[in-house]
């Protein structure tokens, strides 16, 4: 005959859960007491009819350094909901919200909440008396070995429970004692509770004082108190702030924009409340991601937290809340656009890298934002605007180094250069290409730079054959063929050049002076796969004193030297990192310039 067994719950075991494994620190133990009273509150609202919203309060009392007291005027607890809920782990003790068809004012779901006092105390007292049992008073007492007593009591008390917890905890890592004082206790109450609809008070010396005032969180109507607001909770001011509202419900707050430039790795501190209580200052899963130039205060009534309430579920409700807020800061930029253009400007001034991302992350807001996003250029800073509005051809390298290299030679001949070497950068100038009625945007090639040098006068002449003819010998075990052009600056003697093989080619090199012998084989057949499409150059500027020198200069030997200095200083105007043998090269070759 089969015979049924209940679990044992080990409730040592599960207060080390709670305390290593669930929750992320003991403050909690404020924020699940403030969470019980709200909702026992938010329950006798619904359910007992002579009780009025202006009744409804949580009061905290604090012996310093021995004991502290939540009382709440919620529905209070019967003899057998005392059994139900404080003596089953797990079971939730919210009323049945789903079956009672609640109004959904309940922040909690799991029950376990006022075991998270036995992480800064050994002993809980509950005392209650409810509203369906009101001549009764009943006392639950519990202790961290798993214990408990129920007993009726002969206490002075109105509907509604205290819970009372002494600081007498043994076996802690934590310094528990730091809880019971009456400024630590504000301190949580406002960080967790500020925005709780049921005033929460604390007793002192002149009586009672509100710990939670609500702040105005509406920046359509009152900026000026959404950006106090935000310096007050999120310590800064701001440079301006809107509101974020769901279309389906899920949440309302209002995004404050920062007003100095911001890492995109940067995580900042937000403060995201599930209905009303504070849930996390992470927003990296319910933000985009390109939203790091703001910060936002966010309440929540339609997501899921997860067992600790210290985030959200990764489900279809939040993606829908992530696209929504999206949509809100579109809306704000699209507004500025129509409405303030100088300050959108400002935002993207400061936050430039934030903008890109945001265009490289979706289309809707092309049409806004290019317009206003600044670039580095051979004629100097321009906007996206400008570029589209310069007319003729535009070209962009996708290289910092290269851009540096070749900035002068474009300068000089008032040509278009356009640094698109950072990230996001490729994107945005295909995406402003497409845009672009009087600029011919395009990506730079070698064909383009060699259309930049002109044919050298000297081309054909005998000293000129014989330097070039001298050069391709030098430079043959760099894989580099030189060749004579004339070009601006003249102060520029060499300019050396390399296709994106040849780039590939130089980077593997260099992996190959660090690597072991595993490695060195495979990087090897690298180099040989892309060696056949790597193209390489170096231009001598028949403008410049010292090539013109060269072609004068019959002495072989040293215009083998003068050759390989003019190719290692062209590598390091052009920002190559030099691999061992080119520092070689140079250092070998200034002693020989010394020796003549």
């Amino acid at each position: 005959m089969e015979e049924n067994f209940k679990f044992k719950v080990n409730l040592g075991g599960m207060i080390d859960i709670l305390s290593n494994h669930l929750y992320s620190s003991p403050d909690v133990f404020v924020r699940e007491l403030m969470q019980n009273g709200v909702d026992a509150i938010s329950a006798r609202l619904e359910y007992d009819k002579a009780f009025e919203k202006k009744d409804a309060r949580i009061e905290i009392e604090v012996d310093e350094k021995h004991r502290i007291l939540f009382r709440d005027s919620g529905t209070g607890l019967t003899e057998e909901e005392i059994h139900e809920f404080l003596a089953v782990i797990g079971q939730s003790s919210k009323y049945d919200v789903e079956s009672a068809h609640s109004t959904g004012d309940f922040i909690g779901r799991f029950g376990i909440g006022l075991l998270s006092c036995f992480m800064v105390t050994d002993s809980i007292c509950v005392r209650t008396r409810s509203y369906r049992t009101p001549q009764k008073v009943l006392q639950w007492q519990g202790c961290a070995d798993g214990t408990y007593t129920i007993s009726e009591i002969s206490y002075e008390m109105p509907i509604g429970t205290e819970i009372v917890i002494e600081n007498n905890k043994l076996d802690s890592d934590e310094k528990t004692e730091n809880y019971f004082t009456a400024a630590e206790i504000e301190n949580l109450v406002f960080y967790y509770g500020l925005f709780l609809q049921y005033p929460i008070f604390i007793k002192n010396s002149d009586g009672f004082s509100q710990l939670n005032h609500r702040f105005e969180l509406d920046a359509d109507n009152n900026k000026q108190a959404c950006l106090n607001a935000g310096q007050v909770l999120l310590g800064e001011q701001f440079l301006d702030c809107f509101s974020l509202r769901s279309p389906s419900g899920l949440f309302e707050g209002v995004a404050y924009v920062i007003p100095y430039p911001v890492s995109a790795n940067v995580h900042n501190m937000h403060r995201i409340y599930l209905k009303n209580m504070l849930l996390t200052e992470n927003g990296e899963k319910l933000l985009p991601e390109w939203s790091f130039f703001l910060k936002c205060i966010i309440n929540t009534t339609g997501l899921r937290p997860t067992s600790s309430r210290e985030d959200f579920y990764l489900d279809e409700q939040l993606d829908k809340a992530r696209d929504e807020i999206a949509d809100c800061i579109a809306y704000y930029l699209e507004t500025l656009d129509q409405t303030n253009k100088d300050l959108l400007h400002e935002i993207v001034g400061i936050h430039n890298l934030a903008v890109k991302s945001v265009i490289a992350s979706t289309y809707t807001l092309d049409d806004i934002l290019l317009p206003y996003i600044a670039f580095e250029t051979s004629l100097g800073a321009m906007t996206g605007k400008q570029i589209c509005e310069y007319g003729g051809n535009a070209y962009y390298t996708l290289d910092v180094n290269q851009f540096k290299q070749l900035a002068p030679l474009y300068t000089q001949r008032n040509y278009l250069l356009i640094n698109a070497g950072y990230v996001y950068e490729n994107i945005i100038m295909n995406k402003l290409s497409h845009n672009s009625d009087k600029t011919f945007i395009d990506k730079l090639t070698d064909n383009d730079i060699d259309f930049m040098l002109d044919d050298s006068d000297f081309e054909g002449t005998e000293t000129a054959d014989r330097l070039c003819r001298l050069a391709n010998q030098v430079l043959m075990k760099y894989d580099c063929k030189a060749v004579l052009k004339e070009f601006e600056p003249f102060s520029i003697p060499a300019l050396y050049t390399v296709n994106e093989k040849a780039d590939e080619v130089r980077k593997i090199q260099r992996a190959m002076q660090d690597a072991n012998d595993v490695f060195m084989g495979m990087l090897s057949a690298f180099q040989t796969e892309v060696a056949a499409e790597a193209r390489t150059c170096l231009y001598l500027n028949t403008n410049n004193m010292i090539i013109r020198k060269m072609l004068s200069t019959e002495d072989k030997d040293r215009l083998c030297c003068y050759i390989e200095i003019l190719y290692v200083q062209a590598l390091l105007s052009g920002h190559f990192p030099l691999l061992n043998n080119e520092m070689q090269v140079l250092n070998e070759n200034l002693c020989r310039l010394m020796e003549f």
